[in-house]
């Protein structure tokens, strides 16, 4: 199946904003794109996050980080959904690839997965797809 995709509402976008900022705050952050991706990634490593916070923790974290890649890469934030999985996510038509960055913190609370979100941070540039295509990240 085909992933498919809407614009997000005014709502939406100031509900991503707001949670950017409850994510500068926790992290005592407002800095670069880079600084603020570093923050997430030393948070994730030093300290073991409550899973039973991880929903609200992957909202705060993802926005922070979504907000961190459409300012250093110009990616825009979509609502997607693809089989049973739906959610916000950070996206490049240009490059061709959708990452739902909410989902993704979310998973690497819960299942105490390596965060590679730093890394994937700095391959962005480097990232082709298919142009107007998206392809799943994570």
């Amino acid at each position: 199946m085909s992933i498919i995709a809407r614009e997000l509402t005014k709502a939406e976008e100031a509900e991503i904003i707001r949670l950017k900022e409850e994510g500068e705050v926790m992290l005592q952050t407002d800095g670069t794109p880079e600084e603020r991706v570093a923050k997430i990634a030393e948070y994730i490593k030093n300290t073991s996050p409550d899973p039973d916070l991880a929903e609200e923790l992957g909202y705060v974290l993802g926005s922070l980080y979504g907000e961190a890649v459409r300012e250093k890469y110009n990616w825009k934030w979509l609502f997607v959904s693809e089989n049973d999985l739906e959610g916000y996510a950070i996206t490049s038509k240009d490059h061709g690839y959708t990452f739902m960055v909410h989902d993704y913190f979310m998973q690497v609370i819960v299942q105490n997965k390596p965060d590679n979100s730093k890394v994937l941070f700095e391959l962005m540039t480097d990232m082709t797809g298919n142009r107007n295509g998206f392809r799943m990240i994570g």
